[in-house]
Order: structure tokens, then sequence, then C-alpha cells
């Protein structure tokens, strides 16, 4: 017998969509603030020759968009704590980080059931890192526009 059913089952699917759907909700709404507030305040500070301040809201654009990260793999860390699939939250939460990040530790693993969580889970970091990887770059290209 093979272990297919084992990994594509109908739980880790229905828990992998909510948890992804969740975080990329979070990510969203976090895009949807630093774009709007980061953005233009960037944009103004830089066109009144206020670079140094400039610079610091870009800064504290990277660190809101930390936290989001930061928020993202707590949100699957518990995906993996109430559903009983891992009994340590601290455990929970750094498989969720290493395998969000796509570090991937190999001590890190679900048992083979749930390990569709864990493809699951490093798509929504690659996804999420990707946004926020398109936003540095936006908020970037206002930031340097004035300094060129």
């Amino acid at each position: 017998m093979d272990g297919t059913h084992n990994i594509i089952n109908g739980p880790a699917v229905v828990i992998g969509c909510a948890a992804l759907l969740l975080c990329l909700s979070v990510q969203g709404s976090t895009v949807t603030m630093v774009m709007t507030v980061f953005k233009g305040k960037v944009r103004a500070m830089v066109s009144e020759k206020r670079n140094l301040a400039a610079h610091v809201f870009f800064f504290a654009a990277i660190l809101v968009m930390l936290m989001s990260h930061l928020l993202q793999i707590y949100i699957w860390s518990l995906f993996l704590y109430f559903p009983g699939i891992m009994q340590d939250i601290h455990k929970a939460v750094l498989l969720a980080g290493s395998t969000y990040t796509t570090v991937g530790f190999d001590s890190d693993t679900l048992p083979l059931r749930w390990q569709l969580l864990e493809v699951t889970m490093a798509v929504t970091g690659l996804f999420a890192f990707a946004w926020s990887t398109s936003i540095m770059y936006a908020l970037s290209q206002q930031l340097y526009r004035a300094e060129d």
C-alpha cells in the first residue's frame, strides 16, 4: 500500500487552505495599510527633502511587514496546535517558522498524515514574502526617486 492516502487527505487540505487564506488575508491587510500610510508619507518626505525621516519611515514599514510575517507564523502554529496535530505550542511555532520561511529543519516534521500542511505552510510563506518584497520595492522607488 502506498502512502498517498496519508499525504493527500481531506482534513489536511481543509486545514491548510483555511490557514493559507487567513494568512494571506493578514498579508493583504498589512500590504494595504503599508501602501496607504507609508507610501504617501515617504513620497511627501522625499519631496520635502526630509530624506532621513523618509528612511526611518521606510524601515518602520519593514518592521510592520515583519510583524505580519510573525503573526502568520503564529497563525500556522495555532492551526497545528488546536486540532491536536502537535501537542506542544512552542514546537508548533518553531515548526511553523521553519517551514513558513522555507528553512525547514530536518528534525521538524509532522506525521506522514499531516505533511501536506508543511508544503502549504511553505507556499504561504513564499507568497507572502514575494508580496512583501514587491511592497518594499514600491516603497524604495518612492524613497530613491529624488536621490538620483
